[in-house]
């Protein structure tokens, strides 16, 4: 197939793509930055109001790197990449259409080149408006590329309607399980349990490297940095245990549900043991969850969950959850020192 088009003239070739780290960038960064969230949040994700804001301030400052695709008619593009600890993670969006796509591709390359040195991994969430390019974007990096070092990570966006006159059946905990209240908790007990549930799995240290981080960022869900907490719809699971002083809970497991808005909810995490798994616990915690945001009002309940993951994926897809959207998180990772 001919690679031009004999009607094509050389004006019509669209100019070669410039990339401009976010530092030097000499536009509005901040409304580049509040299109990012705006477009994340349409997309059932949250990031606190002040984060457009507070990102530009890092950017600046370069304690967070980033790339600004130049402006050009209605495409443009953003790559933000936070880094701590030999860990970075981030988020990577274009606006146009699918003809200026190579523009993406070229945040891409920038990544892929200027990445500093010695990371460990690098996580990169990948958002285009509209929906087709997206589609035809994830089918640019699905495509291999030799000159680029990264693997792409499936993610789904589910969602589930709820009916506050058909709400989901209870499920009954095996015997010497019970239900307890997880916002009580706290951080610190919530992670103990948290991070060793995703070890060894897809979606390990998909958001903590070490139990320390995955405490810390309990604690700012917690706070309401994505969300108000949901008391009456997250839910723990305990197995009661005798011992010389009575009756004791040890902690199984917990779910972790955020407002989004007035109609629409979203269940942060869902954690079980690896050890208590395949006994009903995992879903009698989402039934629970979604029994709870009914009480509440909501008429929505939404997650995300990587391909991968397939236990997790069936579970939800039995309770009743379609995926709305594929997602992509673009990830370099370090080779493993022999």
């Amino acid at each position: 197939m001919s690679q031009t088009s004999p009607t094509r003239t050389a004006s019509s070739v669209p100019p070669a793509a410039q990339v401009t780290p976010a530092a030097q960038y000499h536009g509005d960064l901040l409304e580049l930055l509040v299109e990012m969230r705006r477009a994340l949040k349409a997309r059932g994700e949250s990031l606190p109001p002040t984060w457009p804001e507070e990102a530009e301030g890092e950017l600046r400052a370069k304690r967070m790197l980033g790339w600004v695709l130049e402006p050009r008619g209605e495409r443009r593009g953003l790559a933000v990449l936070a880094v701590r600890n030999g860990r970075g993670f981030g988020q990577i969006h274009f606006s146009g259409g699918p003809q200026e796509l190579p523009g993406a591709m070229e945040m891409v390359r920038a990544v892929d080149t200027h990445r500093p040195p010695g990371m460990r991994r690098i996580d990169l969430a990948v958002s285009a408006d509209p929906e087709e390019t997206e589609s035809a974007w994830g089918k640019l990096l699905d495509a291999p590329d030799p000159k680029l070092t990264f693997t792409v990570v499936h993610r789904r966006a589910m969602v589930r309607k709820l009916d506050p006159s058909l709400p989901p059946p209870a499920e009954t905990l095996p015997e010497r399980f019970r239900f307890v209240p997880a916002l009580a908790l706290g951080p610190a007990l919530l992670a103990s349990i948290d991070f060793p549930s995703f070890v060894g799995g897809p979606d390990e240290a998909m958001v903590a490297e070490t139990p320390e981080d995955n405490e810390r960022l309990l604690r700012g869900l917690l706070e309401g940095d994505l969300g108000a907490p949901l008391r009456e719809a997250s839910a723990a699971v305990v197995l009661e245990e005798e011992s010389s002083e009575g009756p004791k809970g040890h902690l199984v497991g917990f779910s972790l549900c955020l407002e989004e808005n007035p109609h629409s909810a979203l269940l942060a995490d869902i954690a079980v043991l690896p050890k208590y798994r395949k006994q009903g616990i995992g879903k009698a915690i989402l039934a629970r969850s979604l029994r709870g945001l009914v009480a509440l009002g909501f008429t929505e309940a939404r997650l995300w969950v990587t391909e991968a993951n397939t236990g997790a994926l069936k579970l939800y897809e039995r309770a009743g959850f379609t995926t709305e959207r594929l997602g992509r998180i673009l990830r370099w990772t370090a080779p493993r020192a022999s």
